[in-house]
């Protein structure tokens, strides 16, 4: 298993020789495909969306693919998807993100390609693989959003981990999540909580192993009683 899950992406060189290595050749000879759906229901102006896109595509590509889940006869996604070295989901809501891919049945074919290709979240595709995934709902006051998409059940899009992950430590726009708010969340949830900021990742070899945090900024982890176990060096 070769799996990135970062915060904001591709944001410095760390995380992107983490990619590389991972790729196990270089970026401009490796194929991506980009899955948009934890985005696309959300109303409003997409100027950031396309700036985040165009950011992973920078990195230099062979070939930069952009797919939703829903875009056509599930056999047809599913080849696109296997034609790529590298399944990228792009963030917005995670819990859309997992319903597309449960709700498509396309669910059964992820988790066969996470044990051959690389896969590369952000944000809200980093957060797909949580076994906590209904618990965080309420964890995170979270019932809004799912009410919205009119989800009648929440669940990961492959269960993986027994920790989950929050993303975007220290965003100018979300001041209000702060380490006290996630340790609470955490307490909520009974269960680990990795707080990236934009500068950091986590690296997955083994869903059974914890994972390795890759960064050049700020990151918390929490356990289930919302005590902080672990933090940055700095």
């Amino acid at each position: 298993m070769r799996m990135l899950l970062t915060s904001e992406g591709v944001r410095n060189d760390v995380i992107r020789q983490t990619m590389v290595e991972l790729l196990g050749k270089p970026i401009d000879e490796a194929t991506i495909v980009a899955v948009i759906d934890a985005i696309l229901p959300f109303p409003g102006d997409n100027t950031k969306t396309l700036a985040d896109l165009q950011s992973v595509s920078a990195l230099g590509w062979k070939q930069y693919d952009l797919l939703s889940l829903f875009a056509g006869p599930a056999a047809l996604v599913e080849s696109r998807l296997r034609s790529a070295d590298v399944i990228f989901c792009y963030g917005g809501s995670n819990h859309w993100l997992a319903h597309a891919w449960t709700s498509t049945g396309l669910d059964a074919v992820l988790a066969e390609l996470l044990d051959e290709k690389v896969y590369l979240g952000w944000s809200a595709g980093s957060m797909i693989f949580s076994r906590l995934q209904a618990e965080s709902v309420e964890a995170f006051y979270d019932q809004d959003e799912v009410a919205m998409f009119e989800l009648n059940a929440v669940a990961p899009a492959v269960p993986l981990f027994d920790w989950f992950v929050i993303c975007h430590r220290g965003a100018a726009w979300q001041p209000q999540v702060t380490d006290e708010v996630i340790a609470g969340c955490a307490a909520r949830l009974g269960g680990p909580v990795y707080f990236l900021d934009d500068q950091s990742a986590l690296l997955v070899r083994d869903p059974a192993s914890a994972p390795e945090v890759v960064s050049t900024g700020q990151w918390r982890l929490f356990d289930g009683s919302g005590q902080l176990v672990e933090q940055s060096a700095s």
